[in-house]
């Protein structure tokens, strides 16, 4: 079990700063998402990576429904600064369907990969990230 240095609990997710630098994002809801939310959130991870570009896990396993204009928000290249490699942890159908929404829309431009298995989904964002510094501990929260 990684230590948390950190969190940020929004509306839908938590944010989780780990000791080894990884930044998980938790889904903690599977009511319907807004713009809003995802608004929220965005925030909540930015200022959690403190400025870097941070290994991000996001735990979609819950995932149920989103708002129009939600999927867009979330693809927003401004957001994708903030992650040096993202991995995805899927477990239904639809969390599946998002993840391929996110790395169609996200061509090359960030290393990208989906799991079902949050071990293997860390220890990928550890090998493709492995020359990049952690920054644990330098969000200003």
């Amino acid at each position: 079990m990684a230590v948390i240095l950190r969190s940020i609990t929004t509306s839908t997710s938590r944010y989780e700063e780990r000791a080894d630098g990884v930044i998980v994002q938790r889904l903690l809801t599977t009511r319907t998402q807004t713009l809003t939310d995802a608004r929220e959130n965005t925030s909540a991870l930015v200022r959690i990576a403190g400025g870097h570009p941070r290994r991000v896990l996001m735990d979609i396993r819950i995932i149920r429904a989103l708002q129009p204009g939600v999927r867009e928000h979330y693809t927003d290249p401004e957001l994708a600064r903030h992650c040096g490699a993202l991995a995805l942890l899927v477990a239904t159908p639809g969390g599946h369907q998002l993840g391929r929404y996110y790395m169609a829309q996200n061509p090359g431009s960030l290393p990208m990969l989906m799991f079902t298995d949050e071990a293997q989904a860390i220890e990928w964002l550890h090998r493709e990230t492995s020359d990049q510094p952690t920054f644990a501990g330098s969000a200003a929260l």
